[in-house]
Order: C-alpha cells, then sequence, then structure tokens
C-alpha cells in the first residue's frame, strides 16, 4: 500500500465513524465547560457594570486587561490577549517549544484531558482497525480492555517526553545556544540558529510521538498485553518502513497545517458583542472539530498503513466483544425451536 492509499483509507475510514468524532468532541466540550464557567464568572465579577466592561464588548481595553492579569489566579491567568483568535494556536506551540508551564487547574483539566484519550484509543483504533461497525458495547469493551495497557504505555512516554524536555531541551536552548551565540553580534544569526534547534527538538520530539502511535496500533491489532514489547514493536516497525511510516505523518501533517492555515485565515480578531461574538466561538468550535478530526486520521491512517505492511488488513487478534460474554449468555438465549 503506497502513503497516499494508506492516507486516503484513513480519511475513508473516520469518514465512515462520524459516531467517534461526534463523541471525542463532546468529551472534549464538556472537560472545557468548567473551566470556561469558572472564568465567565470571573470576568463578571470583575468588570460588572463598569465602563472597562463597556470598551470591552465593543473591543479591547488594555487598561482593564493588565489590571486583570496582575490580580487572577487559576483559569484567570490564561486570560491574555495571547488567547484571541489564532493568538491561542500560536501561544499554545510557543508554549510546548519553550517549555512553560500552566496554572495547576488547566493542568489539571490537561490531565483529564489525557487520561480521557487513554480511555478512549483502544476503542478508536479497535473500530478502525476492523473497519466496520462496531456497537457500543463492544467499543467501550475495547476502551476498558486497554485502558490499563495504555496507561502502562503512557508512563513510558511521558519518560521518553521528560527526557527530551528536561534534558535535552535544556541543552540545546539553554547550554549549547549560550555558548553558541555568546560572541554572535547580529541578531539575526543567532535567531536562525535558534529556529534551527527548534526544528532539532522538533524533529525529535515527532520521531518519538511516531514511535508510540504505532505502539498503540500494534497493541490493538495483534492484542498486546506487554506495553514494552509494543512500544520496541512500534520503533522495529519505524525503524524497517521509515519511508513510509514518515511520508504518511508528513502528509498528515501536511492535512493539520492546512486546517491551521484556514483558522489562520478565517479565525475571529477582537470583536463586539452580538452576532460576531457568536460567529467567533463557532468557527473556534469548527476549529476544535477540524484539528480532532485530523488527530483521529493520523491513527487512521498508520492503522491502514500498519495493517497493509504486515498482512492484517482489517484484522486483530482480539475477538470482537459480544455482549453478555459469559456462559449466562446460553441460559438468556431462547431455545432452539423443536
Amino acid at each position: 500500500m503506497s502513503i497516499t492509499q494508506a492516507f486516503r483509507d484513513g480519511v475513508r475510514r473516520v469518514n465512515q465513524a462520524p459516531a467517534v468524532l461526534a463523541g471525542v468532541f463532546l468529551i472534549a466540550l464538556l472537560l472545557a465547560l468548567p473551566l470556561g464557567l469558572t472564568l465567565r464568572g470571573m470576568l463578571r465579577e470583575s468588570l460588572g457594570d463598569s465602563l472597562a466592561a463597556e470598551t470591552m464588548a465593543s473591543g479591547v481595553n488594555f487598561d482593564w486587561w493588565q489590571e486583570f492579569a496582575e490580580q487572577a489566579q487559576g483559569i484567570g491567568e490564561t486570560f491574555s490577549p495571547s488567547i484571541i483568535g489564532f493568538g491561542a494556536v500560536l501561544d499554545n506551540a510557543s508554549s510546548m517549544l519553550d517549555n512553560r508551564t500552566h496554572a495547576t487547574v488547566v493542568a489539571a483539566a490537561g490531565t483529564a484531558y489525557v487520561l480521557s484519550w487513554i480511555f478512549l484509543v483502544g476503542g478508536i483504533l479497535d473500530r478502525y482497525a476492523r473497519n466496520r461497525a462496531t456497537r457500543s458495547a463492544a467499543f467501550f469493551a475495547a476502551c476498558g480492555t486497554f485502558f490499563f495497557r495504555f496507561l502502562r504505555l503512557a508512563v513510558l512516554a511521558w519518560i521518553g517526553y521528560y527526557l527530551l524536555f528536561r534534558y535535552l531541551h535544556h541543552w540545546l536552548f539553554d547550554d549549547f545556544f549560550g555558548w553558541a551565540t555568546r560572541d554572535f553580534t547580529v541578531e539575526r544569526t543567532a535567531f536562525l540558529l535558534r529556529v534551527m534547534l527548534y526544528l532539532v527538538f522538533g524533529v525529535l520530539l515527532l520521531a518519538w510521538n511516531v514511535f508510540i502511535d504505532y505502539a498503540k496500533v500494534r497493541a490493538v491489532v495483534e492484542d498486546r498485553r506487554s506495553m514494552i514489547g509494543a512500544l520496541f514493536g512500534g520503533i522495529r516497525f519505524v525503524v524497517r518502513h521509515p519511508r513510509p511510516a514518515a511520508g504518511l505523518y508528513l502528509l498528515d501533517g501536511a492535512l493539520f497545517v492546512l486546517v491551521l492555515a484556514v483558522y489562520a485565515v478565517v479565525a475571529p480578531g477582537a470583536g463586539s458583542i452580538g452576532w460576531s461574538m457568536w460567529l467567533g466561538f463557532l468557527l473556534g468550535q469548527l476549529f476544535v472539530l477540524g484539528r480532532l478530526w485530523v488527530k483521529l486520521v493520523f491513527w487512521a491512517s498508520e492503522t491502514s498503513l500498519f495493517q497493509a505492511a504486515l498482512a492484517h488488513a482489517e484484522y486483530t487478534a482480539a475477538p470482537l466483544p459480544v455482549w453478555p460474554e459469559s456462559p449466562a449468555a446460553e441460559a438468556i438465549a431462547p431455545p432452539p425451536a423443536q
């Protein structure tokens, strides 16, 4: 199977299971809702019926914004001008590459979000691997089967990310960058060097992410119980198939960049209350939906490529769960006709 065939097959598998996309979007919305309501209460308490509220309703009041930022705590610390429109995407990317920490409440919400994905990914990959409709009981049975396995895999993944951000990031951007630019007199040269270091770090980060992705795929398709074995299996698959694995990841990444580019064009800026506010909210939710769709395309296309490379087309080692899975099912079933 070629890279483009795996990509198209991944898109087809995602589009044939719209309930999966709708479910993950709903979960993301529900996880964000408490933080949004909390921030709403903080803004209402700060603005009240003041003149600042009127100016914020029609645009941006930077004086009030600066005053609010000085006394804000928790989720309020994230309410800055960088969250307007496409700036929020750039701010998140900058926070990741610069290894900046977030407020505790945001980190807690992020942890809940990650745990939700760890629970759902088993059912999602199982659905895409079988490439046919499965009932909700079978979907959640797969989620439960792989949850604790993927929880162990998440620990292994966290160790890799920790080493990358704690040691490699520190060495590249603090030790090496400081040593290499100590005699630089042209700021542009230092900037280009930093961009090159971002590329090096980004490639290594993406490589580890690809290893983890294929570890998940192998765990589901081959019903692996050892996550160490699944991780090394994922690494072996990428090493033995470097061109299709890297090419497919780049093609999926290009799709993500396309979604970002479209949102960068249509993302609203600071507007006013009324229809423009609701239009901005709608565009933001469509971007979230598009980003989740791309994430699912990543997994579905990687699953398709793996199955084609190892002759596992539409195959999973684990049998399809059927409720109820117990001897009591025979007692429940109607007696055969005489």
